[in-house]
């Protein structure tokens, strides 16, 4: 099983990259194969809305890091997308790549098509963490899965909410609920 992991958050090992990190260290004991992108490592520009993936090419037609990393998501059995919510959204970094995404999609699909260009099968991990209470970003979570869902993902949120502020908060419930995850998606695949 190939996982592909994109850690959106600007801080190494924040939360949600703790998290996601739990997903994939236990999907690896299980025999999964993890590619990890620290995105905030990484040098890409956000979508032009050129559309050169859509009249020039069947790939998003800009040449930097982010390149690699989507043709990556052609080939992963699960991708597990995490980031923060800052400011009613993810953060910056995980926008800028998730925009990018819009290369992944056909335009010229019909009413009772598939618009997605990646191959059927595939499960997101959606990894989203928060300082607000439980449900004060749901529309956030459910932008996203609907979203993903259009991509053809089977999606399986994680969302961590009322965690505080100061580094290393303990979130041992979430890291669990992660692992938990890993080991049902990667047993069944």
């Amino acid at each position: 099983m190939n996982i592909v992991t994109l850690l959106g958050s600007p801080r190494k090992n924040g939360t949600s990259a703790r998290i996601a990190r739990a997903f994939t260290e236990t999907a690896a004991t299980y025999g999964a194969t993890i590619s990890e992108y620290s995105l905030n490592t990484m040098q890409y520009r956000g979508c032009q809305g050129c559309e050169g993936c859509h009249t020039r090419s069947d790939r998003c037609v800009l040449r930097d890091d982010a390149t690699a990393v989507l043709d990556q998501l052609y080939h992963a059995d699960i991708v597990v997308f995490s980031a923060p919510i800052y400011f009613g959204d993810t953060c910056g970094q995980f926008k800028s790549f998730y925009d990018r995404m819009w290369s992944l999609l056909r335009t010229d699909a019909g009413e009772d098509e598939d618009c997605t260009r990646l191959p059927p099968g595939k499960i997101a991990v959606l990894v989203l963490t928060h300082v607000d209470s439980a449900g004060v970003h749901n529309d956030v979570v459910e932008r996203y899965t609907r979203n993903l869902e259009l991509y053809g993902f089977e999606v399986h949120p994680l969302v961590a909410a009322g965690l505080r502020l100061q580094p290393n908060t303990d979130i041992d419930a979430h890291l669990y609920d992660a692992a938990a995850l890993a080991r049902e998606l990667v047993r069944a695949g």
